[in-house]
């Protein structure tokens, strides 16, 4: 019996790869939701994973800890929220 190894990639392509996959409007509407956490409640709760954003109405929710997603949701993580040259 054989077994394949995988090539892992480093995180920046990692990151690259997944901005490529993610829908643009999904992530303006993450970094929206993220922009309203910052200047609302940053001080007061911990940094989060990511935000789980519901593609029908594209209302979002904060993810701290254990990812569970329903079927009309995408995860869009933090580093992908917080790049700044992405358009």
């Amino acid at each position: 019996m054989s077994y394949a190894t995988q090539r892992l990639e480093h995180p920046e392509r990692q990151l690259e790869s997944v901005v490529k996959k993610v829908d643009p409007l999904i992530i303006r509407a993450a970094k929206q939701i993220y922009r309203y956490y910052a200047d609302s409640y940053a001080a007061q709760l911990p940094r989060p994973m990511g935000i789980a954003i519901n593609r029908v109405d594209m209302t979002g929710k904060l993810i701290y800890s254990q990812l569970i997603l329903l079927p009309q949701e995408s995860f869009v993580p933090m580093e992908l929220i917080e790049l700044s040259d992405y358009h």
